[in-house]
């Protein structure tokens, strides 16, 4: 009785690692679906036309290829914790800053 509880009890530990990595693979796959430029302007709260400019060419350069998603949601991440007001200062702010740490070119260069 006792060997079958615990065969019973290593396999749910076994089922539930293997969902576990599953699920997190998973949640990296679909953040660039999920993670819009709508979603951003209203979770950041963008008021003017320039930072829903930003916005769109955020998500733009993450579509191109310019800005791995893995940087725009740690900073989006971080910024939602913020308060409203500076939600969005803090979004692009921080952006630019691990922009130029990973040498991403965020702003084309000006002739």
């Amino acid at each position: 009785m006792r060997t079958v509880i615990l065969r019973q009890l290593l396999f749910f530990v076994f089922l539930c690692c293997f969902a576990a990595t599953g699920f997190a693979q998973q949640r990296g796959n679909d953040v660039d679906k999920l993670l819009t430029a709508d979603i951003l302007k209203a979770r950041l709260f963008a008021k003017t036309l320039d930072e829903k400019r930003f916005c769109d060419y955020v998500i733009q350069k993450r579509d191109n290829g310019t800005i791995p998603s893995r940087l725009i949601y740690a900073v989006y991440e971080k910024a939602v914790t913020k308060d409203k007001g500076r939600r969005f200062a803090y979004f692009k702010y921080g952006l630019e800053i691990l922009c130029k740490r990973e040498g991403i070119a965020l702003y084309p260069p000006s002739p």
